[in-house]
């Protein structure tokens, strides 16, 4: 992730974050219902990651990905694809450690 953020073209720097920010959205809007006030570091992150106004966060994410993806050629679409896989990978990695 760190390498997109410095060597990445606009369409692979929004693959990552339509990736993370979707994740985070699915699971925030998940245990929104279960997640205990008493602690603050989760469900603070809980409230970000939920909800009407981050759901549009995510659409307009989305709609950048695609309105770009419709200005790129193959190899482009290749890179991006690459990129979204790769960041799928690292999110299973991280919700996948939360269980470990």
């Amino acid at each position: 992730m760190r390498d997109v953020s410095e060597n990445g073209t606009l369409g692979e720097i929004l693959s990552v974050l339509v990736v993370c920010e979707w994740s985070y959205l699915s699971w925030g809007s998940r245990v929104l219902g279960k997640t205990k006030r008493t602690r603050f570091e989760c469900f603070e992150w809980v409230d970000l990651h939920s909800g009407d106004t981050f759901e549009g966060v995510v659409q307009y994410l989305r709609g950048l990905l695609d309105k770009e993806g419709d200005l790129l050629d193959e190899e482009g679409r290749r890179a991006c694809e690459r990129r979204f896989v790769d960041a799928v990978s690292l999110e299973e990695a991280f919700f996948g450690s939360a269980y470990d």
